[in-house]
């Protein structure tokens, strides 16, 4: 497992770290699943737009295939 270092003024600490606490989980848990969730909303958001972009009057379906394919590029 990797580590990665950032720095955080004293308030955003505080801010994360209370909210950390108030769901009961561990600061790297809760970074850890708002950075993954970020990624997978911005994935889904470009599979959108390609589909509209691709698309004349209706929305084509997105294989599986082509989603796991879009994901490859971040795992």
């Amino acid at each position: 497992m990797a580590v990665i270092s950032f720095y955080l003024d004293e308030q955003d600490e505080k801010m994360i770290k209370n909210y950390a606490k108030s769901k009961n989980i561990s600061v790297s848990a809760f970074l850890r699943s708002t950075a993954v969730e970020k990624i997978e909303d911005e994935l889904d958001d470009q599979l959108y737009e390609r589909a509209l972009c691709n698309s004349d009057d209706h929305c084509p379906d997105i294989s599986l295939d082509q989603v796991r394919k879009a994901l490859e590029s971040y795992c």
